[in-house]
C-alpha cells in the first residue's frame, strides 16, 4: 500500500518527465467563415461575440504600446481582415514570431469574389505588416479632418457596404475606419483616428443584431481609448446595425436586404 509521501514523489516526478500542457504555447489558427449574405441562421454567423466574451483583456486598462507586450499577454487574438494583404499577414505574423498564441480569424466567403477587396502585392512585400486599424480611404476624398460631422468604426465584410453607399450618395464628411484586429483592442490605433477627428460622433456599424458581434466588447473599449488617450471625455458612441434578435440572421432573403437597407441609410442619416 502506497504512502501518501510516496504518493506525492511519484506525483512530482511524473510532472517533472511529463509537464503539464497548460505549460504549452499553442499556435492554433481557426478560420471561420462569418458575415451576413442573406443565407439564414445558418450561414451567417460563426458567433463573434462568444469569442469575444473569452477575451481575457480590461476594457479599462490600456497596455503599453508595445507592439508584441498586449498579445503576449492575450489569452489569443482575435482578427477580422477585410483585404487579402492583412489576411496574409495575420497568417505570417503567427508563424514569424518567437511565441505562440491563437488566432481566431473571421471572414466571409463572399469577399473572395468581391471585386473591392484586393491588395496589390507591394503591399505584402518588405516593409509591410498587419494593419489592426486601416485608415479611412475615401476615393473621393474627404472634407477637412475637423469638419468630418461622423466618424464610422467598422469590423469585417460591412465596410464595403458602407462604403458603397457613401460612393452612391456622394457623402464626403463621413469617415469610414475598419478595426481589423479586435482582440487584443487596439487602444493607440483606435485613439489616433479618433484625435483624426475632433469634432466627429462616433458610430459603432456592424451587421450583426446588437447583441450579437462585437458592439458589446467594443464599446466600452473605445470609450476608454477616447478618454485616456485622445482626450476627448463623456464620448457617446451611436450604434448603427440590427436590432436585438433571437436568431443570427434572417432566414429570408427580402428581410435580409430591408434589414440592410435600414442600418446603412441609419450610417449616412446626419
Amino acid at each position: 500500500m502506497l504512502t501518501l509521501s510516496l504518493l506525492l514523489l511519484l506525483t512530482a516526478f511524473r510532472s517533472f518527465l511529463f509537464p503539464s500542457p497548460r505549460l504549452r504555447q499553442s499556435g492554433l489558427v481557426l478560420l471561420l467563415p462569418h458575415g451576413y449574405e442573406g443565407q439564414g441562421p445558418e450561414h451567417s454567423s460563426a458567433r463573434i461575440e462568444r469569442f469575444l466574451q473569452q477575451c481575457n483583456d480590461h476594457p479599462d486598462v490600456i497596455p503599453d504600446a508595445d507592439k508584441s507586450h498586449a498579445i503576449q499577454q492575450a489569452n489569443w487574438q482575435i482578427v477580422h481582415p477585410t483585404t487579402p494583404a492583412n489576411y496574409f499577414h495575420a497568417l505570417r505574423r503567427q508563424l514569424h514570431r518567437e511565441f505562440r498564441k491563437p488566432l481566431v480569424v473571421f471572414n466571409p466567403k463572399s469577399l473572395l469574389r468581391l471585386k473591392e477587396a484586393n491588395s496589390a502585392f507591394a503591399e505584402m512585400g518588405p516593409g509591410t505588416s498587419f494593419q489592426k486599424v486601416i485608415p479611412d480611404q475615401s476615393e473621393g476624398g474627404l472634407v477637412a479632418p475637423a469638419k468630418v460631422k461622423r466618424l464610422i468604426l467598422c469590423s469585417g465584410k460591412v465596410y464595403y457596404d458602407l462604403a458603397r453607399r457613401r460612393a452612391e450618395q456622394a457623402v464626403n464628411n463621413v469617415a469610414i475606419v475598419r478595426v481589423e484586429q479586435l482582440s487584443p483592442f487596439p487602444f493607440h490605433e483606435v485613439a489616433q483616428q479618433l484625435s483624426l477627428f475632433p469634432n466627429a460622433q462616433i458610430v459603432w456599424a456592424q451587421e450583426e443584431p446588437m447583441n450579437m458581434g462585437a458592439y458589446v466588447y467594443v464599446k466600452d473599449r473605445i470609450a476608454s481609448a477616447a478618454r485616456q488617450l485622445a482626450k476627448r471625455d463623456n464620448l457617446q458612441i451611436k450604434y448603427v446595425g440590427r436590432g436585438p434578435s433571437a436568431s443570427t440572421a434572417a432566414g429570408h432573403l427580402y428581410s435580409h436586404r430591408k434589414e440592410l437597407e435600414a442600418f446603412l441609410k441609419d450610417a449616412f442619416a446626419l
